[in-house]
């Protein structure tokens, strides 16, 4: 299964800088088994396509993610990084203003982090980092 592992719980997937658990899966309990699903049928192309769209509206539901790009290989969503206000807000008081300048530097100068969702011939989603543009 080329560039999968076995953890000794799960099957992971190199994304380039690390192992990766899936994103998603159609059949979860199969990335639990030892014996590999690869060894399973593989899944028509309209049935990886769903996997795929269940695994954006997933992302966007439950992480506030955002489409960056929808292509042929694969989905790239955008994750905007969080601002803690109320650690600013603490900090602005306490330096007297002082520290206000840096919390708008960093409410304007926010970064997003982005992904790429790509499905296997099995339904399992995989993320892998992508570079911003």
């Amino acid at each position: 299964m080329g560039d999968l592992r076995w953890d000794g719980k799960v099957w992971r997937r190199w994304s380039g800088h690390q192992w990766s658990t899936a994103a998603y899966s159609l059949h979860p309990e199969r990335l639990t088994r030892q014996s590999g699903f690869d060894r399973e049928p593989q899944l028509s192309q309209e049935r990886r396509d769903r996997a795929l769209e269940l695994a954006v509206e997933d992302q966007i539901t439950s992480n506030a993610a955002v489409v960056v790009f929808d292509g042929p290989t694969g989905v790239v969503m955008g994750y905007r990084r969080p601002v803690t206000h109320l650690l600013h807000a603490v900090l602005t008081v306490i330096t007297l203003g002082l520290w206000a300048v840096i919390w708008l530097v960093q409410v304007l100068d926010r970064r997003e982090d982005r992904v790429q969702l790509e499905v296997d011939a099995w339904g399992n989603v995989w993320a892998r980092g992508v570079k911003p543009a």
